[in-house]
């Protein structure tokens, strides 16, 4: 594992760009992974201008979504909804290069990514209580690639899902550890002091299903990026 911490969000952000588009830029089909949320706003920002001034030299990189939360009547689900707005429609990405999990395509993302190479970097983010993306306590399955689960009270998502559905999603899909430690490179971001105590549970605690995140302590190419104030109990 290789931890970076830097200043402030904003410095998280800019380092985070660095590595993602590193990657995106080898010379062969790359595939990608990457969250939604508020965390990889500031990272969404500096990479999405980048591709779309230039899409001839991203065009070789493919998108998945790591999880969805579908929302009744709409086609598309929470995740995809705030991937499009953050990065996929800033930059331009072309439907093709987008590969979309939701209830119906596990297998056929499976199937792509075992015929594509599979993973090369996935981008997450860490929720207080030790989320990582959809993988939420009580609930994650370290043993899965994919796996569902019911929406309930006291996911962070439910009261976004009834505010647009009534009765809300019954379930979530979503990436699960087995499917992350298989990427080459996994890239966790982290900031503000809130998310402290999780980050350091996560990264030297024990590895436990009730701490979804700790699970990533295992992944052998691991990059940590996080703020000072995220980063204060670590020791």
């Amino acid at each position: 594992m290789k931890l970076v911490i830097e200043e402030d969000a904003a410095a998280v952000s800019r380092t985070a760009a660095a590595i993602v588009q590193g990657a995106m830029l080898e010379d062969r089909r790359v595939n990608v992974s990457l969250t939604a949320g508020a965390t990889p706003a500031g990272t969404y920002e500096i990479i999405a201008p980048a591709i779309a001034a230039n899409p001839a030299a991203y065009a070789n990189v493919h998108f998945y979504n790591f999880d969805e939360v579908p929302v009744r009547g709409q086609e598309l689900g929470l995740t995809m909804t705030a991937l499009r707005a953050q990065i996929y429609g800033p930059a331009g990405i072309p439907d093709e290069n987008l590969h979309v999990l939701d209830m119906q395509s596990a297998d056929a993302i499976r199937d792509d990514l075992r015929a594509h190479g599979g993973l090369d970097l996935v981008l997450m983010g860490l929720g207080a209580d030790g989320h990582f993306c959809a993988n939420m306590p009580g609930v994650t399955r370290f043993g899965e690639d994919i796996y569902t689960y019911e929406v309930h009270e006291g996911l962070p998502f439910y009261e976004d899902v009834r505010h647009l559905s009534d009765p809300p999603a019954e379930e979530v899909v979503t990436f699960g550890a087995a499917m992350i430690q298989r990427a080459r490179r996994a890239v966790l971001i982290v900031t503000g002091e809130g998310k402290a105590p999780a980050l350091a549970a996560a990264l030297q605690g024990e590895v436990t299903e009730s701490l979804p995140a700790s699970v990533l302590q295992l992944h052998p190419n691991l990059v940590v990026i996080a703020d000072r104030a995220a980063a204060r109990r670590l020791g």
